[in-house]
Order: C-alpha cells, then structure tokens, then sequence
C-alpha cells in the first residue's frame, strides 16, 4: 500500500469528521432523549486511522444506571467493539461490565477497554 500523503491524510481526516457528525445528528439530535427511566445522553468521537485507512466512530451513551460505548468503521459500518457497564461505579465488584470486547479480545473493565480502542482511536 502506498504511504498518503499529508493532504490526503488531511482530507480523508476532514470526510470521517463529516460522516461521524452526520451520523451522530440523524441518530441523536442534540445527544439527549428522555426515556421512562431519566435522561440518556450520547457523545462521540471519530477518528481517521491513516494506518488501517479508516474511519472510526466512537459512540458512547450514558443513562443513569448503564454506560455503553461501541466503537464502528463508518466506511464497512462494522461494529468493531463495545463495551456497557454500571454508569457508577461503587465497588470493584459491581464494576464487571456486562459486555467489554474489541474485535476478538475481551476485556474484564472499562479501563481495559479504553486501552484495546486506543490502537484504533490514535495513530
């Protein structure tokens, strides 16, 4: 594969932001819905990995009792990782999250998670 150039980088960089925020838009508005159970607010972040030329979206949504985040390539829309858990965390134990895997690595906290998503998020 040839190497891209610091423009293409730049721009490839610049059409992930506009999908990433697109997406985010059409599915959450202003990033807060009223549920039955209380607010749920949603964030993300996105991330042009020029190494494995993609896109990637970080989502990551938080109610009062949960926290989930799932991490897609906005190109294939493939669902690379997700994690959901306990919102707060008052005890070691209660920290076991229900899910925490990144493609096939699985993961035992929320800490562990963030290091797998990190080789994708930076370059």
């Amino acid at each position: 594969m040839t190497a891209l150039s610091k423009q293409q980088i730049y721009e490839l960089s610049g059409r992930c932001e506009k999908m990433s925020s697109e997406q985010f838009r059409r599915a959450w508005k202003d990033g807060i819905v009223d549920t039955a159970d209380g607010k749920m607010t949603a964030e993300f972040v996105n991330h042009y990995n020029a190494k494995l030329n993609t896109c990637f979206y970080l989502l990551t949504v938080a109610s009062a009792s949960t926290l989930k985040r799932m991490l897609f390539d906005m190109n294939g829309g493939e669902l690379y990782g997700e994690y959901l858990g306990p919102a707060i965390v008052e005890s070691p134990s209660a920290s076991r999250p229900k899910t925490c895997r990144v493609e096939s690595f699985y993961c035992a906290s929320e800490g562990e998670w963030g290091v797998l998503v990190r080789s994708y998020m930076e370059d």
